[in-house]
């Protein structure tokens, strides 16, 4: 039996785009009984009813910090799965197996700046640089890419120079409630 693994800490309204994106994709897999889908999840996101029917295994830090790097790990390490989607930039690089990533855009490469931030100069350029590197670590890591429109497909190939077919474009937009 194949095993998939999906991100799945930023789940619903509350975590605004990602979160919806994520509640969608889970919502609409195709169900197969070769595959098992096992979800990330935040204890919160843990109690969802929408996800009773699928594995969990809880992580506990917030997707972009060094504790949750760790915990990814450990947890991919011991679920050893076919396939990683990581649907937000927050990547295992370390982790060996086979990773696909949504970016869902690239919007801090052009909007960015003093002026987009309440932080201190030195923190806000810190934290830019740690976003470009994890841009650029999630392209290299990655075996395919999905973006949400052919928008972002464009900017990818052009700025990092990648082969068009490693990138699929799914778009965003629509669901049901």
């Amino acid at each position: 039996m194949k095993v998939i693994c999906i991100d799945a800490r930023f789940w619903g309204i509350k975590d605004t785009g990602i979160g919806r994106y994520t509640e969608n994709l889970i919502d609409h897999l195709p169900f197969d009984q070769n595959v098992k889908l096992v979800l990330l999840v935040s204890p919160q996101t843990a109690l969802e009813p929408k996800l009773t029917r699928y594995s969990k295994y809880i992580i506990y830090h917030h997707p972009y910090t060094l504790r949750s790097l760790i915990e990814t790990h450990l947890a991919l390490f011991k679920i050893n799965p076919n396939l990683f989607h990581a649907t937000n930039l927050s990547v295992p690089v370390l982790w060996p197996g086979k990773i696909v990533v949504t970016i869902h855009d690239l919007i801090k490469h052009y909007s960015r700046g003093l002026a987009n931030t309440t932080r201190h100069p030195a923190v806000y350029w810190f934290k830019y640089l740690e976003y470009l590197i994890l841009v650029r670590l999630a392209i290299l890591r990655a075996s395919h890419i999905i973006v949400p429109a052919n928008y972002w497909k464009e900017i990818l190939i052009k700025k990092y120079h990648l082969h068009p077919e490693r990138i699929s474009v799914t778009y965003e937009g629509a669901f049901n409630d």
